[in-house]
């Protein structure tokens, strides 16, 4: 009897483990596509072409995995900030007259206008790359960032628009480049993307601290009125600086110093020349014309004011003491611009890119504090000075103090530059602007933060409003508050 038990239960066990594998639908493959797979969230995700890869020689910590040989790591990041702003400015309200472009068409019409000072602001943005390593220890790859536009309201109908605007917006390429590096030779990027100022930087001594952007024409400086808003004269992490198709080497480290040097023939994309119109009219550049990237020469005034052959050399030094830690460095960049050789009586004459930019920025016990300086023969963010007017002189300073998730900070600017061409030789721009906030992590690839923002704009003989000289709003501001979320993975 007691091994007829034994029997029953052994075959009933049996039994037992047996049924699920029986009841099991066939194997299926994971779909990563369709969110079957849960993941542990990065407490720092990566949000940004940029990447712990892409940025230095030798790979850095940070948050894209670093690949092994053989092998390719590809990321795909995004992020979507929501904002609630309030700004009021001087140009908020007031009776201007029709603002026309050049062919006659009216860009703004005349009459008596007044703005509400709250918005809602939103944004997303995609980053997808890829970073490899050869069997030889060779890295290589490429990252893409895609943005959204914004238009105007162009509806004036009556009704609200929403659906019209909202599919008016396009996306576009930010950022595309690829890269090769080799421990004992350097890195090499090219293509569209960040120069030695933008890499050597990356916020740091500029004081970029927000998920805003602070005062690089941050996002409560862009729910300002055009006119208003403070044109960044700095180049970190601008668009200006990084837009344009352009060679950077930097070389390995030693003894904390790297050097590096880049290159961009013009501050546009070649594929440019190919383009042209298919009913005779001049667009864009069906032959040699005004309308070509690679323009060397022209008769068309104004053209003298475009950058050929744009060049840099630049220094780094990066170090840790104790637990003092140091950032500094130093680029001179130079260029050509197109030739104009066009009359010249009556038409403003410009003079090639010429100009020093500096950082440093201490870091101890969860306080920075430094600055960047920018100088010489350019007119704000990367333009050439007009001949006869005057050099530019800017300069940024801030603090921050960061302790968990809570970073708090403060930074200012003052920009002195010609400003307005029409103008060289007899008034100069001066402008600055204060940025104060505080940013807190609330969880892995979540971040919130509060702003505010004050900004001054003056220029004797010059019209903020109508965007040309006049002798009515020579001296603008406008203030600003923000409260911000980002979800970014």
């Amino acid at each position: 009897m007691r091994k007829m038990l034994l029997a029953s239960a052994a075959m009933l066990g049996a039994a037992t483990s047996l049924a699920p594998a029986y009841a099991q639908a066939p194997s299926i493959p994971v779909t990563y596509s369709q969110g079957q797979i849960a993941t542990n969230p990065s407490a720092s995700p990566p949000a940004g072409a940029n990447n712990n890869n892409n940025t230095a020689v030798s790979p850095v910590p940070g948050n894209v995995a670093v690949p092994t040989p053989g092998t390719v790591v590809i990321h795909i990041n995004g992020r979507v900030t929501t904002e609630l702003n309030g700004a009021w400015s001087s140009l908020d309200k007031g009776t201007f007259p029709a603002v026309t472009g050049l062919n006659g068409a009216t860009l703004a019409p005349a009459g008596s206008f007044k703005l509400q000072p709250t918005n809602i602001s939103t944004f997303a943005r995609i980053y997808t790359g890829m970073d490899g390593m050869a069997a030889n220890g060779l890295r290589y790859g490429g990252a893409i960032e895609v943005r959204e536009n914004f238009t105007g309201q162009s509806s004036n109908s009556g009704g609200t628009g929403a659906s019209g605007y909202s599919s008016s917006q396009t996306l576009y390429v930010r950022r595309a480049f690829a890269y090769v590096a080799a421990a004992n030779v350097g890195l090499l990027r090219v293509g569209q993307g960040d120069g030695l100022m933008s890499l050597y930087d990356n916020g740091v001594t500029t004081f970029q601290f927000l998920p805003s952007g602070n005062l690089n024409g941050g996002d409560l400086q862009s729910v300002l009125p055009g006119n208003v808003q403070v044109p960044y004269a700095f180049f970190a992490t601008a668009g200006n600086e990084y837009a344009n198709n352009k060679l950077v080497y930097m070389s390995p480290q030693f003894y904390g110093f790297d050097v590096g040097v880049q290159w961009a023939p013009n501050a546009s994309n070649g594929f440019g020349n190919g383009v042209g119109s298919a009913y005779g009219a001049v667009a864009g550049c069906p032959y040699a014309t005004s309308g070509c990237p690679s323009l060397s020469s022209s008769t068309v005034p104004g053209d003298g004011a475009r950058v050929i052959n744009q060049t840099a050399v630049g220094v780094r030094y990066q170090s840790k003491f104790d637990a003092l830690g140091v950032l500094a460095y130093g680029v001179y960049e130079f260029s050509g611009h197109t030739n104009y050789n066009g009359p010249t009586v009556g038409v403003t004459t410009y003079n090639p890119l010429s100009f020093y930019n500096a950082g440093v920025a201490l870091t101890y016990a969860g306080f920075t504090v430094g600055g960047n300086y920018v100088g010489g023969q350019v007119n704000g963010q990367g333009a050439p000075k007009p001949s006869g007017g005057s050099a530019m002189n800017a300069w940024t300073a801030g603090v921050t103090y960061k302790t968990g998730p809570l970073l708090v900070g403060v930074v200012g600017e003052v920009i002195d530059s010609q400003g307005s061409p029409a103008l060289a030789g007899r008034t100069q721009r001066h402008e600055y602007g204060v940025d104060a906030g505080a940013s807190y992590v609330i969880a892995p690839g979540l971040v919130g933060w509060a702003e505010y923002i004050y900004q001054v704009r003056k220029q004797s003989g010059f019209n903020f409003a109508s965007g040309s000289p006049g002798s009515a709003y020579n001296q603008v501001q406008g203030q600003g508050i923000q409260i911000g979320t980002t979800v970014y993975w």
